[in-house]
């Protein structure tokens, strides 16, 4: 039960950043709201660190740790660029596709099939198929639909390798696979942002940008204690539901 609760906390943080960063974003711009927001959780991180007090990962676990920011960065960028082109009831339920990853993971690994994991897979697709369909009137109000789709798919594997990666090592060093991967995944924004970075202007509004990363490395946080107490495929995909926060703040704020 501490593990499912874990998991849907972990889904709350996720779902209610999914919402608040794109809407900054649309005030902002994506870059400002990925940089500052991830800089602000590797803050976090380091003094989750600094409080921990134990040692670095060896360089095998902080390598999986690496790939495991690196898996985040990728989702992230392809979210907020599916948000941008197209309504966020599509880009979230197609980006909790990510959940089927670790399920297929176990089952390489000879983990058997549960009925509950079976059940999971299917909601996940059907909500994906669902979302994918787009109507001529989301063509007219959005940028590019379909593209948005696209996004929104690679995004869903991008999030499915992180979701396999942190929990092989964060029973290894929570604190500090938390600060490699967020090191990773800020290395990666970093570079794909390039220049223009140079528009970026610290400032009060800084702190409300900081909100959508503080959530994420807290739903995180949250992610790896379930799967420390449970089934990897059972967590992943409870903690993949954040589609339910984040679809259901578009249609009670946005009207999508």
């Amino acid at each position: 039960m501490l593990a499912i609760a874990l998991a849907l906390g972990s889904s709350a943080c996720y779902g209610v950043s999914n919402f608040v960063g794109p809407q900054l974003a649309k005030r902002h711009t994506i870059v400002a709201v990925l940089v500052t927001s991830q800089i602000a959780a590797t803050i976090a991180c380091i003094f989750y660190v600094l409080a921990d007090g134990a040692g670095p990962l060896s360089a095998h676990d902080t390598s999986i740790a690496l790939l495991a920011g690196a898996g985040n960065a990728g989702g992230l960028i392809g979210f907020y660029r599916a948000a941008e082109l197209g309504p966020l009831s599509v880009a979230a339920p197609i980006g909790a596709l990510g959940a089927i990853v670790p399920v297929l993971w176990d089952l390489l690994g000879g983990e058997p099939l549960r009925t509950t994991e079976a059940f999971g897979m299917v909601l996940a697709l059907a909500g994906g198929a669902l979302a994918a369909r787009i109507t001529r009137s989301e063509e007219v109000v959005y940028r590019d639909p379909r593209a948005s789709v696209l996004w929104a798919s690679f995004s869903a594997f991008c999030f499915g390798v992180f979701l396999v990666a942190l929990p092989q090592v964060s029973d290894h060093g929570r604190a500090w696979s938390l600060l490699d991967a967020r090191i990773a995944l800020v290395a990666i924004l970093l570079a794909w942002a390039g220049v223009r970075l140079r528009a970026l202007r610290p400032g009060r509004e800084s702190l409300v940008l900081s909100v959508p990363g503080l959530l994420l490395v807290g739903g995180t946080l949250l992610y790896t204690l379930a799967a420390d107490h449970g089934s990897l495929a059972i967590v992943s995909v409870l903690g993949s539901l954040f589609p339910v926060f984040t679809v259901g703040l578009a249609a009670i704020v946005l009207a999508e």
